[in-house]
């Protein structure tokens, strides 16, 4: 047993970090990319292998969380993300285009890079199989994961603003340390005592560990989920590039393109809120709830998404948008939720494997954009999520 305010602290400590640290990536694999030149191929190559490498680092982060608890996998997953900080900061400053070495810094960015990759992934993995736990409060598991995206969302956030008051105000290098400093949180949250902040209520199974990842592959919830997440993972990343696919085509500036969507993040954001608060304030059936989500959800963005395909007017895209962002918002949390009640001594590894599989499907799918893949991918997931739904109890 272990105390759930200290449970709670070092997943939210966790979560932002997590949200902190895919900000982060985006933003300095194109820092990376303009400071060494861009004859560079091993530094190309390298990015690369990262994003490849992020389907099995997940798999693998969720595999030792079961095995060694979530605890261990927070405190390394936070000291590997802040020492690649730590390192991409010293490195960075001396990547010159003229300099003879730029394959060396190349490789040795890209191999940084891969560290905060695996930091990451264990960073995250570690946060969201505990927020059901942590976040006991709100009862439902999947209020609960709802709860927790929304902190994920708000380091997201946080670390763009600060990112941009930073780089106004000191060096990218300085910038980095404070982030690695920012970074170390979690770790810090997960090596305090469990009896530290004990005037709270405790939780059973602590930290977890000692589960059985292999048990997992037995039964067909855990494939099905994943199969979901395929579809789900390209749809959900696909929505900008949609958008401004729309808006060139229909003659539009690029650039409305960051308004419009400012509304679809922000409505996706409220949406997971919402969905957390719900149980407090209505009674329902969990069944019927989670099963809404994860099926009619999607069918409703289908038609949604089809009838934005043939909208002519910039207004009914931005109000579509903001919809679409309501209707998508809820339906990974909860398709979570699902799956770690058919999980209980694999977690780790169910979240690894499904995100796994979300990321394999980005890689697979992207190469295929176009207007009407959006439609199709919402209608694949609420077919994989219907056969899902009927499977588990």
């Amino acid at each position: 047993m272990c105390s759930v305010r200290m449970m709670t602290a070092a997943t939210v400590g966790g979560a932002l970090t997590f949200g902190m640290a895919l900000a982060l990536l985006g933003r300095l694999q194109l820092t990376v990319a303009r400071r060494a030149s861009a004859q560079d191929s091993a530094l190309r190559h390298g990015l690369l292998a990262l994003n490849i490498a992020l389907v099995p680092l997940m798999l693998l982060s969720g595999v030792l969380l079961d095995i060694y608890g979530t605890r261990a996998l927070l405190v390394a997953g936070s000291v590997m993300l802040a020492v690649a900080l730590v390192g991409l900061s010293l490195q960075l400053p001396s990547a010159s285009v003229s300099s003879p070495r730029t394959g060396e810094i190349g490789r040795a960015a890209a191999a940084i890079m891969f560290l905060a990759g695996f930091g990451a992934s264990a960073l995250g993995t570690a946060s969201i199989v505990l927020m059901p736990r942590a976040l006991l409060v709100w009862g439902e598991t999947a209020a609960a994961l709802n709860l927790g995206f929304v902190f994920l969302a708000l380091g997201a956030l946080l670390t763009h603003t600060l990112a941009d008051i930073l780089l106004e105000k000191i060096q990218l290098r300085r910038s980095l340390a404070v982030f690695a400093l920012l970074g170390l949180a979690p770790a810090f949250l997960g090596v305090l005592p469990d009896d530290l902040l004990a005037a709270g209520s405790q939780v059973e199974g602590g930290w977890g560990g000692d589960g059985q990842p292999a048990a997992l592959f037995a039964g067909p919830a855990c494939w099905l989920a994943a199969l979901v997440l395929f579809f789900y993972v390209p749809l959900e990343a696909s929505i900008s590039l949609w958008t401004f696919a729309l808006l060139r085509e229909r003659g539009k500036e690029e650039h409305a393109a960051t308004s419009v969507l400012s509304g679809f993040w922000t409505a996706f954001v409220v949406s997971r809120l919402v969905a957390a608060l719900l149980p407090q304030n209505f009674s329902f059936s969990r069944w019927a709830g989670e099963r809404t989500a994860i099926v009619v959800l999607p069918i409703l963005a289908a038609v949604l998404l089809g009838n934005l395909a043939g909208a002519g007017s910039r207004g009914r895209l931005r109000g579509g948008l903001v919809l679409l962002g309501l209707l998508l918002g809820p339906v990974l949390p909860t398709l979570l939720s699902v799956v770690f009640g058919t999980t209980p001594d694999a977690k780790g590894t169910a979240f690894g494997l499904l995100f796994a599989a979300g990321s394999l499907g980005s890689m697979i799918l992207a190469p295929f954009l176009s207007l009407r893949l959006p439609i199709f991918l919402a209608l694949l997931v609420a077919a994989a999520a219907l056969v899902l739904g009927l499977m588990t109890p």
